[in-house]
């Protein structure tokens, strides 16, 4: 008599995976032929097994994780505007479909999806984000989360978007902005910006297209001296330096800044 016997079966990599509980869940992320398949593995016997399917087939779509549930983004046709983005509960083994985020965010190119504050915050490569809040359900662009990148020099964080940098008060439990930076602010109006502690003080690198045609794209970077002052209630920024420092094609789109020793 044949019996069923848990899968050896291997998802094929490379996937984006989460644990939820005591399951590890896989969604392919480069699918040359969209597909809605998920896949699930039992921690105990290490077998994989398929998830209930996405409503939509999806090709590189982005993935997060928040509050235990799987949100799923993007990766199909742009006309989708009931299912284009979706959200995966384990305990239910159901998906629900997200309210719209409109036709601007639908058609464009997703850079980066990521949990802040309590919020999921899509990054498109044009000049837009976008802010999901599960709890209201709904989709905005405030300011305070359009941050490209965060740092931590001498325990405090800094996080860099495009209109300001920002440093986090724990006495007062806030951000606030680095006062002395807005001929800085006013010049770097891109749709990237990255930051890294350079020894004690905050690197910026930042994208700006380049004139006449806007083929090209120059590369800025700035190191920037950091003052607290007023009994630590403001953090000012001196600029030591600041130029151009590569020009590259627009369609390059920089990822990460990570300063080593040499």
């Amino acid at each position: 008599m044949l019996v069923p016997i848990p899968s050896s079966y291997s998802p094929r990599v490379p996937m984006f995976t989460c644990a939820v509980g005591s399951e590890l869940y896989a969604i392919s992320k480069y699918n040359i032929t969209p597909s809605s398949v998920m896949w699930v593995r039992c921690t105990s016997t290490y077998s994989w097994r398929q998830a209930p399917s996405m409503t939509v087939a999806r090709a590189n779509a982005v993935v997060c994780v928040f509050d235990d549930k799987i949100y799923v983004m993007g990766g199909c046709h742009a006309d989708e505007s009931t299912n284009w983005a979706e959200v995966f509960d384990p305990k239910t083994q159901t998906w629900e479909p997200l309210p719209d985020p409109g036709a601007e965010l639908r058609v464009s190119l997703i850079k980066k999806v990521e949990v802040k504050l309590g919020k999921i915050c899509v990054r498109g490569i044009e000049e837009m984000d976008y802010v999901y809040d599960p709890k209201e359900g709904k989709w905005d662009v405030p300011e305070a989360f359009l941050i490209e990148s965060e740092c931590e020099i001498d325990n405090v964080r800094y996080q860099c978007g495009r209109q300001s940098c920002l440093w986090y008060d724990i006495k007062h439990n806030e951000w606030k902005a680095v006062m002395g930076l807005a001929t800085l602010n006013g010049n770097r109006r891109c749709y990237f910006v990255e930051i890294a502690n350079y020894g004690g003080k905050l690197l910026i690198l930042w994208g700006k297209f380049a004139p006449p045609r806007r083929q090209n794209k120059n590369i800025w970077c700035a190191v920037i001296a950091l003052e607290r002052r007023n009994n630590d209630e403001e953090v000012w920024g001196k600029v030591e330096w600041a130029s151009v420092v590569l020009t590259v094609p627009k369609s390059y789109v920089f990822l990460r800044c990570e300063v080593k020793p040499v």
